[in-house]
């Protein structure tokens, strides 16, 4: 075998175990991704069903129902195309269609929710931030268009600022009812600046004039509050100025006795 051959086989081998190490690593990397992306579908289509079934009764309607039905359907087909096996993605997938199928007549069975703590504030502002975040990415893969998308985003801008409408009205109706004037106070300022810094103001105008009204409520309580401390200072002095007048008066009779 002449020693061109050999070097010929040498670097055949060469370029086979090239070949062979870059195939692998296709492979591997396919693999890799197509269980990210099977783990990034799973986590958004439970998000959407979370959604849908926790969401407060007050932000929700059919219309939303059936937004977050259609893009966990979409998220459903897509992980059965990853996964054939997957018998209850499919199950689920079925549902969807069905539950799409209803349209205007899915019932909505979502518990509306008495805002009036911050760990309920916060915890539904998380939901209305994930919502937003389903709807984003929901536009960009085109399962919905763009303008239905940026309708979506402006209702759920309505829906936080509806949230805490009800919140500042519940915290501070329950300090104007326990005459605690000065955590009232705080309360309503807060929200009439939360309203007026709203890009959009228009709709809550009406909101925002209750508010300025419940402010001056508190303000009035507060100065009402105030004015018995002093009056209470006025007798005070009266009484400590009787008492020095009473006592002058004693020294007196005693130096004439």
């Amino acid at each position: 075998m002449s020693s061109t051959i050999i070097i010929t086989l040498v670097i055949a081998g060469i370029v086979l175990l090239l070949s062979l190490g870059y195939l692998n690593n296709v492979l591997e990397k396919n693999t890799l991704n197509k269980a990210r992306r099977k783990a990034q579908l799973i986590d958004r289509q439970r998000r959407c069903a979370t959604l849908s079934e926790t969401l407060p009764g007050q932000l929700v309607s059919v219309e939303l129902k059936q937004l977050l039905n259609r893009i966990e359907l979409k998220l459903s087909d897509e992980l059965s195309a990853l996964d054939p096996k997957n018998t209850a993605c499919k199950a689920r997938a079925d549902q969807l269609r069905e539950l799409i199928g209803q349209g205007q007549a899915l019932p909505v069975s979502n518990t509306p929710l008495a805002i009036a703590s911050e760990t309920q504030i916060k915890d539904v502002r998380f939901q209305l931030e994930s919502l937003q975040a389903q709807i984003v990415r929901a536009a960009e893969e085109k399962v919905i268009s763009a303008v239905e998308g940026k309708k979506w985003l402006g209702q759920v801008r309505h829906m936080l600022v509806s949230v805490y409408i009800d919140y500042f009205n519940a915290i501070g109706g329950d300090f104007l009812a326990q005459k605690r004037a000065n955590q009232a106070r705080l309360v309503f300022e807060r929200a009439v600046q939360f309203l007026n810094k709203q890009k959009n103001s228009a709709p809550y105008q009406q909101a925002l004039g209750e508010f300025e009204e419940l402010l001056a409520q508190a303000k009035n309580l507060s100065v009402e509050q105030t004015q018995p401390s002093a009056v209470q200072d006025n007798e005070l002095i009266a009484a400590v100025a009787q008492e020095d007048e009473d006592d002058a008066q004693w020294k007196k009779k005693q130096m004439y006795d």
